[in-house]
């Protein structure tokens, strides 16, 4: 565990000492005292106003309970994390992963020679973090099964240590007012990437959905690229969970276009009841069953891009488990024969991309061109690919 150095503390001292002692020392002490009479010294005292450290949570605590730590500075926003969002906090850190950094403005009072410290960002993670070691709330169930619906003290013995052990990354800045807090902040901003759709959903969401999507989403990770269905920096801005969660959309609700992802994510996030469990392992069962058609892999097809994929998975999962609304007959792909036959229809699909003249391909078949080409996520469109497919497969 780290703690806090006093540094800020140390350079009070050394202009207290600069009589009695510091008389007698030798000129290298001397030098030291003359640095803080120097016409520059709240210049170069400013470029030491700011620090990295590492806290534990036990830190917070004891300041906390001391009167020493503040949680509402006029620059952060209100405590407004709802029961999901305190929960999932307190999973990630009961597991021993990381979090983001907290910012604190460290204010010294010479007269008391006393530290007050802010929250300057990361108010609500403290927040959440101090309730629950107060016994304010359980951890969900649904994050953690076995230490789920147990407050602080309910928890074993080693397990409170570990947590009040737990050590926070902490940018310290000392002494600065809120005109230099709010450049800092303006700074960091700058160089900030805007957040994709999906990077929101998964920033606002924590339930039970938005869990195993991005569970799946990572077990799956060398997968996606084998496959090329995204590349390394797509899956860095979250583009095999957002597909994830539209696949587990499509196989509780039917076929859906990709714009309604968000409002299922809404709804879910209120009621989802689903076995998770299940849920993977129906999913585990289609991406099995696509490896055993295509034992080659998917990264010399047409079903590498992701749209195709989606009609694909859409296809077999209808055939194992049939999709809500899709009125077309499930097709047996439980043994080798079966796959074989299946494989081989599928082969067409590399053919009518190939194609040069459309002139020679059938109505149904132009159409699915048409529907692989413009509008690729909308629900009628995935719809007839899928259909389209069924009925190539037959």
């Amino acid at each position: 565990m780290v703690k806090n150095t006093g540094q800020a503390g140390d350079l009070s001292e050394s202009v207290d000492n600069k009589s009695g002692a510091a008389a007698d020392a030798g000129p290298d002490a001397r030098h030291a005292i003359r640095w803080t009479d120097a016409p520059d010294f709240a210049e170069r005292l400013l470029m030491k106003s700011f620090d990295s450290r590492v806290y534990s949570i036990n830190d917070f605590v004891e300041w906390d309970k001391n009167g020493q730590l503040e949680l509402n500075p006029a620059f952060q926003r209100r405590a407004v994390w709802n029961d999901k969002a305190k929960s999932y906090l307190m999973d990630t850190i009961i597991r021993g992963k990381p979090i983001p950094k907290i910012f604190i403005r460290q204010k010294i009072n010479v007269s008391t020679k006393t530290s007050i410290r802010e929250a300057v960002d990361g108010q609500q993670r403290l927040r959440t973090i101090l309730n629950y070691i107060k016994d304010g709330f359980v951890i969900s169930r649904k994050h953690n099964s076995e230490y789920g619906g147990k407050r602080f003290s309910q928890l074993p013995e080693d397990v409170q240590s570990q947590l009040l052990s737990y050590e926070i990354a902490v940018d310290l800045l000392i002494n600065l007012p809120n005109s230099e807090v709010l450049d800092i902040f303006g700074r960091l901003n700058s160089y900030a990437v805007i957040l994709n759709e999906q990077e929101k959903l998964n920033a606002n969401h924590f339930g039970p959905f938005k869990i195993v999507a991005d569970k799946l989403g990572r077990k799956y990770n060398e997968y996606w690229t084998i496959q090329k269905i995204f590349t390394a920096n797509e899956i860095l801005r979250m583009a095999e969970v957002n597909l994830v969660a539209d696949l587990i959309i499509c196989m509780k609700e039917g076929i859906k276009a990709k714009r309604q992802i968000s409002k299922f994510y809404g709804l879910y996030e209120k009621d989802y009841e689903d076995n998770v469990d299940e849920v993977e392992l129906k999913f585990d069962d289609v991406i099995s069953t696509i490896g055993k058609l295509y034992p080659e892999g998917l990264a010399a097809t047409e079903f590498k891009r992701p749209f195709m994929f989606y009609s694909l998975f859409t296809v077999v999962a209808h055939c194992l488990y049939g999709l809500p609304g899709l009125a077309v007959a499930q097709l047996p792909l439980s043994d080798e024969h079966d796959l074989i036959r299946v494989r081989n229809k599928l082969d067409r699909i590399e053919e009518l991309f190939a194609a040069r003249d459309l002139s020679t391909l059938s109505k149904p078949e132009q159409q699915f061109l048409q529907d692989s080409r413009r509008a690729t996520t909308d629900e009628s469109v995935r719809v007839s690919r899928t259909k389209f497919l069924l009925a190539l497969m037959a």
